[in-house]
């Protein structure tokens, strides 16, 4: 049990850091257009590269957190399994 529970706080610390990615993309996204507006074309490439890093955190996140979920269910199908 004490296994579940770890995976069960481990999913919502993922699920807790993918919300805070997605909040720091938002305002980056949002610079961006600032950047672009102002035509400040050095910045740019630097505000892009920084959105293609959280989005490979965050698919790295996204395919941890499916690893969990398919471990809890394995949990749960030996649990039932042995009280069968």
């Amino acid at each position: 049990m004490a296994v579940s529970n770890a995976l069960f706080n481990e999913a919502q610390v993922i699920k807790e850091t993918n919300s805070a990615l997605e909040d720091i993309q938002e305002t980056l996204a949002l610079a961006l257009v600032d950047t672009l507006k102002a035509g400040d074309h050095i910045t740019t490439p630097t505000v892009i590269n920084m959105l293609k890093d959280l989005e490979d955190m965050q698919l790295k996140y996204y395919d941890r957190l499916e690893d969990n979920e398919n471990v809890q269910g394995g949990l749960e199908n030996q649990a039932q399994a042995q009280e069968d």
